[in-house]
């Protein structure tokens, strides 16, 4: 199923020329450079959470250690002998295997091992929070892209009422019916249409960058947008402020970074604890010497033992270490508290935006019938000579602008939307 996944994606990516949003948030969460990042820190999170890095394993150690010596000796004995040698040569060879583990050390090793467990599970929430957080710059990214299209589309068809509102003109210009300054006037809100146009066109295209650049693809991947952004659910406020109190990553990594605390002040207490360590090795030693009383020696061996090691005074520095580990924890409860306030706050006011929106939307709705009808009016008494040019002009402009805030109001209604999911954790499930 991955494979399959992974090549439809790479058939998007070179035969697709319409894009939408759950689209967009799959190849994001493939390429996006930032979510890559945050999980390859997660995968060393991983590697860092097993037991030999808490310190529940022994060490072994292998050494081998080869000495070679020319000297020149003279010695002389109390019998009068004597043993001069130039060049004399010695060598001795040593080799050991030695193993030392910690069998006690005030239960810090466990408490070591929890806390590469807790890093191991922020490392998934702060995957989660970034996924979470370039989705939601997706889905506005998008949204712009969204919005800058429909401006551009309105902005075509003020162009192309314009155009016929200037045909007209200058027909009844060469009947003698309209002065000339009725066709320049059409001329000169045509060109502003047409500057408008080129502006508005240039912003949907910076919006499609800016998109695919959070896609982290390249420039010459040509799309168009497919989605429609109207939401046509309603949202339970109270639903959505259960599961932020429940799934919420922010909250979930407070949440572990109190628990993280915790864990470091039982990990500086065992500190004052006896530690207790076993110790073992097997060596070897061979030596050889042309001088001196021995020629040659081998000795091999087998030692075992225990150490015990405990810290009777450091200046107090363990007592100093515990006592800013005590105020760390405090400050990761009060931050824990503080989260949760502010995501509630953060909740409320992202839902009061959604339903104003929502409810502005559905407002604007309504206001551009009767403004699409006022204009389709005025068109028709201009036509028939009851309404001058700027009249026509005034109705054309309240009907677009009534198309652009409902636009406008459907987009703020959606980011509002995906705001709310964002918050509740909920963004990854769609």
């Amino acid at each position: 199923m991955l494979l399959l996944g992974l090549f439809a994606l790479t058939n998007l990516v070179q035969a697709q020329t319409t894009l939408s949003l759950k689209q967009a948030y799959e190849l994001a969460l493939e390429n996006n450079f930032s979510i890559q990042i945050a999980s390859n820190e997660l995968e060393i999170a991983k590697r860092n959470n097993v037991i030999g890095n808490a310190g529940m394993l022994p060490s072994l150690n292998g050494v081998v250690n080869q000495d070679n010596q020319v000297v020149d000796t003279k010695q002389k004995f109390l019998n009068g002998a004597e043993n001069n040698r130039d060049g004399a040569k010695s060598n001795s060879l040593n080799a050991s295997v030695e193993m030392n583990w910690t069998l006690f050390n005030g239960m810090k090793m466990f408490a070591t091992k929890r806390k590469l467990a807790e890093f191991e599970a922020m490392g998934k929430l702060r995957l989660k929070q970034q996924m979470e957080n370039t989705l939601s710059r997706v889905a506005k990214a998008y949204l712009d892209a969204l919005l800058a299209k429909e401006q551009l589309a309105i902005a075509e068809q003020v162009l192309s009422i314009g155009e016929k509102r200037l045909q007209v003109a200058k027909a009844k210009l060469e009947a003698g019916k309209s002065p000339k300054s009725e066709v320049l006037n059409v001329q000169v809100n045509l060109q502003a249409d047409k500057a408008a146009a080129r502006r508005l066109e240039a912003s949907y295209k910076n919006s499609k960058l800016n998109l695919l650049q959070l896609l982290g693809l390249q420039t010459s991947f040509n799309f168009e947008l497919s989605d429609s952004w109207v939401s046509q659910e309603a949202l339970s406020y109270e639903a959505f402020k259960e599961s932020a109190m429940q799934q919420n990553s922010g909250i979930q990594l407070s949440k572990l970074s109190k628990e993280l605390a915790q864990t470091q002040l039982g990990e500086l207490k065992a500190d004052r604890y006896p530690s207790l360590q076993l110790r073992s090795g097997y060596n070897y030693n061979k030596q050889e010497s042309e001088v001196g009383f021995l020629q040659s020696s081998n000795n091999t061996g087998f030692h075992y033992g225990l150490g015990l090691n405990l810290n009777i005074f450091n200046g107090f520095d363990t007592d100093r270490k515990i006592g800013i580990a005590k105020i760390n924890q405090k400050s990761a409860e009060l931050l824990f508290k503080d989260s949760l306030l502010k995501l509630e706050i953060a909740v409320a006011q992202a839902y009061e935006m959604y339903a104003a929106n929502r409810a502005l939307f559905q407002f604007e709705e309504s206001n551009v019938l009767l403004a699409k009808e006022n204009f389709e009016l005025a068109r028709e008494q201009q036509a028939n000579g009851l309404l001058s040019i700027n009249d026509l002009r005034i109705a054309e402009v309240n009907y677009m602008q009534s198309m652009q805030r409902k636009f406008q109001a459907a987009y703020e209604a959606k980011l509002s939307e995906i705001e709310l999911k964002r918050l509740s954790g909920k963004l990854l499930q769609q």
